[in-house]
């Protein structure tokens, strides 16, 4: 996983503005003159001996932020640079309070904190400590900018590659909290959910993420799925029923309310809304997928059922009548008849399915093994054979 919701620019320089003018204390005249000379030391303790003549002194205040973001990124130790972000964010704070304008000063703080955030990201594919670093760098934007989102996203982003997926739930839902309008926010916050079997909490969050982009695949998909684990089974029937009252022609709504139908073992109403969402998307893998399974499981149920004829009629024959024989035999072969234009229909779809997820460099092995059986019971052996190795039954 590498995403990032924001993209910064790098900043060339540092050109802060909290501090311009005049002061007529010689400790922040001092101190001034130390920043330009890179003393940080110096200036921080001329600042300081300023502040404790003078605590309510504005410039005081805003060029001790200026010497501490300076300085915080001459620090590579993580815990020491913090301290003085936080530190910087007081006093910048402090300043502004008293009535000191700040300039751009926060906005560059925030970009340069953002930008080692990203940095310490992209090390992480060689030293994943990186990414905790990179979480603790975009939480320090966050503290210099709390209104933005990004930090939270991209902080659950950096928490979920170093493994610390529980963790990352925290970023996750501050942004969530705040506003935020990517999808992937709210599939990755769930997924976590999910993990944890708080069901119920991905539910929640993905019908939020549903009011946020309606028409968003990922998000419709991980929704049904989340019903299904929280066993919301009435619940999402009834909604999706709705939903494709109101518009007939959604393809998500067709094949979330078709797959649920599938799940519940009515294939005929499940072929009914499957076969809806591929016609409105012939090239929708998931839907033919489960148009071919709701096929092919409604002729299993008719293999079962001569199975269980069979048994019976082999257990009574000598009781029965050869009218009554003769009826069962009918019964049973229509049956069989069934049983096999079922897995004709299914075989259509499947191979449509395979075609699709390979086209997009899926792993069609589950897909390969329906088609299997649904090729074997048509009597299509060499067709069975050429996709035997993808269903994991080739010879070794």
């Amino acid at each position: 996983m590498k995403r990032f919701s924001i993209l910064i620019a790098v900043f060339v320089g540092f050109v802060l503005m909290g501090a311009d003018g005049c002061s007529s204390d010689p400790n922040v005249e001092g101190a001034k003159l130390d920043l330009r000379n890179k003393d940080y030391d110096r200036a921080l303790e001329n600042v300081n001996t300023a502040l404790e003549n003078d605590p309510e002194n504005p410039v005081a205040h805003a060029l001790k932020g200026d010497i501490l973001l300076e300085m915080a990124f001459t620090v590579e130790d993580v815990d020491e640079h913090t301290t003085m972000i936080n530190d910087m964010v007081e006093s910048y704070s402090k300043a502004a309070s008293l009535g000191q304008e700040l300039g751009n000063a926060m906005q560059v703080a925030y970009a340069q904190e953002f930008q080692r955030g990203v940095q310490a990201f992209n090390r992480g594919s060689n030293d994943i400590d990186q990414y905790s670093d990179s979480y603790q760098y975009f939480m320090n934007a966050a503290t210099i900018a709390p209104d933005s989102t990004g930090p939270y996203v991209n902080g659950g982003y950096a928490l979920m590659n170093a493994g610390r997926t529980e963790d990352a739930a925290m970023p996750f839902e501050k942004a969530v909290e705040m506003g935020d309008t990517d999808p992937q926010t709210y599939v990755y916050l769930a997924s976590i959910y999910q993990m944890k079997e708080n069901y119920a909490d991905a539910v929640a969050i993905l019908e939020k993420a549903e009011g946020v982009d309606p028409g968003n695949i990922e998000v419709q998909t991980q929704l049904l799925n989340a019903y299904q684990m929280a066993g919301m089974f009435d619940r999402a029937m009834t909604k999706y029923k709705q939903k494709i009252q109101e518009e007939p022609d959604n393809k998500l709504y067709q094949y979330n309310y078709g797959s649920l139908l599938l799940e519940n073992e009515d294939y005929d109403n499940a072929i009914i809304h499957l076969s809806k969402a591929v016609e409105l998307d012939p090239d929708y893998a998931n839907a033919n997928y489960n148009l071919g399974a709701a096929y092919q499981n409604k002729a299993v149920g008719y293999a079962e059922q001569v199975n269980e004829m069979d048994d019976e009629l082999r257990a009574n024959r000598s009781d029965m009548s050869s009218a009554e024989i003769k009826t069962a035999e009918d019964e049973i072969n229509a049956l069989i008849e069934l049983k096999k234009e079922n897995f004709s229909m299914a075989i259509g779809p499947l191979e449509r399915a395979k075609e699709l997820t390979e086209m997009n460099d899926g792993d069609p092995a589950g897909i390969c093994v329906a088609l299997y059986a649904a090729y074997v019971q048509t009597n299509q052996l060499e067709s069975a054979q050429s996709i035997a190795s993808c269903a994991g039954y080739d010879e070794e």
